[in-house]
């Protein structure tokens, strides 16, 4: 009998766990409602909450400055973003590092250097990274209009990695699936999202213990 319950319980853990978690994330699965924030200090020198929020599309992307990674993709995103311009398509980028060259001071020069054209907020708590249940940098989060979770994961198929000599390289040859923007245009139309999840890569999100 006590065998019994304790496989009960083992499965409906399992099953808890299937519920709340996706494929590739462990926090947050497809539909689950984005985490709020408060007074997240952004480049601008103006805090930013979630409740600012008011586009039919939200995107969030966890960056880090020193990441080759997101170097990588950098121009990308600012042509994505610039795609979506007179739409009702909001991008915020955050960053939860630690490290000084990931701090608000320099996100305000690596904003300035490369051009961004987006809000860019950082998160001192880390907890909205944790919420997420982000890992690497970059990493893409799509919200809907009621604010439930539509895509996660990469920008594109082949992520881009930036050269010590300030080359850049896309790892899976020519990008052919844009998902970001697939999901955004698919919200925007009120299409179906063919594909709401892929695994993030880049460098490892610098939580604390």
């Amino acid at each position: 009998m006590h065998g019994f319950k304790f496989i009960f319980t083992v499965v409906v853990l399992f099953i808890s766990s299937s519920l709340c978690a996706g494929k590739y994330n462990k926090i947050i699965n497809i539909g689950d409602q984005m985490p709020t924030f408060t007074d997240l200090p952004s480049i601008s020198g103006k805090n930013l909450s979630s409740s600012d929020l008011n586009e039919d599309v939200v995107v969030l992307v966890l960056l880090a400055n020193h990441c080759p990674w997101v170097r990588g993709m950098d121009q990308d995103l600012i042509k994505l973003v610039d795609s979506f311009v007179g739409k009702s398509v909001r991008v915020v980028g955050f960053s939860i590092n630690h490290r000084e060259d990931d701090g608000l001071d320099a996100m305000k020069v690596h904003a300035k250097k490369v051009g961004y054209n987006f809000s860019y907020v950082f998160d001192e708590s880390q907890e909205l990274g944790r919420q997420l249940g982000a890992t690497r940098t970059p990493e893409y989060y799509v919200f809907d209009k009621d604010r439930k979770l539509a895509y996660m994961g990469l920008l594109y198929n082949s992520p881009a990695k930036m050269n010590s000599d300030g080359s850049v390289r896309h790892i899976n040859g020519e990008v052919s699936q844009h998902y970001v923007t697939d999901a955004i245009t698919a919200l925007l139309t009120g299409k179906q999202i063919h594909i709401t999840e892929t695994r993030a890569h880049g460098c490892s999100a610098k939580y604390d213990n």
